[in-house]
């Protein structure tokens, strides 16, 4: 009886010991991917990856010191959210603008995120409203600050909280796809991504910034439950981003 009861406690320790290893492993796993992902979109926030750039495995894993696992499951999350293009005659590459992709996104970008924002003035609870103020004033550091990084993913989270908050899983999903694929483009046309502060002492304020005031202006829509004027303010924020940064250039591009 006593020789059972030990080989039981034998197998109930090699079990739990089984779990915690897999369960480090696997954080250890997603933080590799995490970095990797990060590591790439840094890469494109500082234009230190150009369109048409072929991206290669080994050399991210001899640049950051991972395996080729987490590599390769974070182009795969890049090429998933719409950052790279997955090809089989040319590999996984950045994205070239075209005048009618970029044209088409932006009419998608539009009508989902016009929506998201309407169902979200429905919908916000204080918690939410909190969050979004937070997220604004974020922002606007951020700007202040010349943190690309942070500027970029303060953004993301405004624009993506907002399908979260309209309780739409599949705008939530298609958003998220949408807004990436809009993001490469604006990284490489954006003043703000393609300025530097060091070779210049011209630099606009956020309150001279029209995103600011858009997003303040959205910000108040869906606090007040507003959601024919949060769904009007976000499509003409959208709108405006497309012809203010793209127009001027779309026949070279």
């Amino acid at each position: 009886m006593w020789d059972y009861y030990i080989s039981i406690r034998k197998c109930i320790h090699k079990s739990i010991r089984k779990k915690l290893y897999d369960r480090q492993e696997n954080m250890a796993k997603v933080s590799a991917e995490e970095k990797v992902y990060h590591y790439l979109l840094g890469l494109l926030i500082e234009h230190k990856l150009q369109p048409g750039s072929r991206i290669l495995e080994k050399e991210i894993v001899e640049k950051i010191k991972v395996s080729r696992t987490p590599v390769r499951n974070a182009i795969i999350k890049l090429v998933a959210d719409g950052l790279l293009d997955k090809a089989p005659d040319k590999g996984v590459t950045i994205p070239i603008p075209t005048g009618e992709d970029v044209k088409q996104i932006f009419c998608a970008r539009e009508a989902l995120e016009g929506e998201s924002a309407f169902l979200a003035a429905m919908s916000i609870n204080n918690e939410d409203i909190d969050f979004l103020k937070m997220l604004h004033k974020r922002e606007k550091d951020a700007y202040y600050s010349f943190n690309k990084k942070l500027y970029t993913e303060v953004n993301e989270s405004f624009h993506l909280n907002i399908a979260r908050i309209s309780k739409n899983r599949y705008l939530d999903r298609f958003i998220k796809q949408v807004y990436w694929r809009s993001q490469i483009f604006v990284f490489y046309f954006d003043s703000f991504y393609n300025f530097h502060p060091e070779n210049s002492k011209k630099y606009f304020t956020p309150y001279e910034r029209s995103s600011f005031k858009d997003h303040s202006e959205i910000i108040d829509a869906i606090i007040n439950h507003d959601a024919g004027i949060a769904k009007k303010r976000m499509r003409e924020h959208i709108s405006s981003t497309y012809n203010l940064l793209f127009k001027p250039w779309q026949k070279n591009i």
